[in-house]
């Protein structure tokens, strides 16, 4: 008869000390009828309910969660993606407030930078309604003169007829030129006053805590 050393036989017992709890392993589940079941094994048309497993006696060891159907799978997927988007633009509209109290040391800061941006615009509309008004008189002057040919029985001239053509470009350009710009205008307006109201807010919250630092 062989002999076994101390190790193997500690190796065989907690073998056989595990294969006995395997075997002793009993599972709890309620078909879809609200019955409660209890078996040493799942059978195939249980696998997908919630179960718990019990141990020897009768205690609760762990829990398995039913499998979600088709429908709830791409409702959580859905909901996932939903609070990974939402946790982006979380972390992006700190990073921008962040940058907004780093940028302004004080609402007159703020105010005084946009109203650079504000005065450019204006000078910028300003040049442009000059230009404007310079190219319609000349447009006016060349459409004069060619109205003065015509009556006179007179062919107008193929080079005041392309002055004529490049003048209303030039105008229509102008014109265009001025409508964003004015665009440009609105969504600064818009801009500035969304910032100064976040900046009010960020400026208010960051005060309140020192306040209740400097009382702690």
């Amino acid at each position: 008869m062989r002999i076994l050393s101390l190790a193997a036989l500690s190796v065989a017992l907690a073998l056989a000390l595990s294969g006995a709890a395997e075997a002793q392993k009993l599972y709890r589940w309620v078909d879809k009828d609200g019955k409660v079941h209890y078996s040493d094994h799942v059978p195939p048309e249980a696998v997908d309910q919630a179960r718990d497993e019990l141990n020897d006696q009768g205690l609760k060891v762990r829990s398995v969660e039913r499998a979600l159907t088709p429908e709830e799978i791409a409702e959580r997927d859905a909901r996932l993606k939903r609070e990974a988007e939402e946790a982006a633009l979380a972390a992006e509209q700190a990073k921008r407030d962040q940058v907004l109290l780093s940028s302004y040391d004080s609402e007159d800061a703020l105010v005084r930078s946009y109203q650079e941006r504000f005065d450019l615009l204006e000078q910028s509309l300003a040049t442009a309604r000059m230009g404007i008004e310079s190219q319609e008189k000349s447009l006016a002057d060349l459409l004069a003169h060619a109205a003065s040919l015509e009556r006179a029985g007179k062919k107008v001239p193929k080079g005041i007829a392309d002055s004529i053509a490049m003048a209303r470009r030039q105008v229509g350009e102008q014109r265009a030129y001025m409508e964003r710009r004015e665009h440009e205008k609105v969504a600064l307006q818009a801009e500035y006053d969304q910032t100064l109201e976040r900046y009010r807010q960020l400026r208010a919250a960051y005060e309140e805590q020192r306040r209740k630092q400097k009382q702690g």
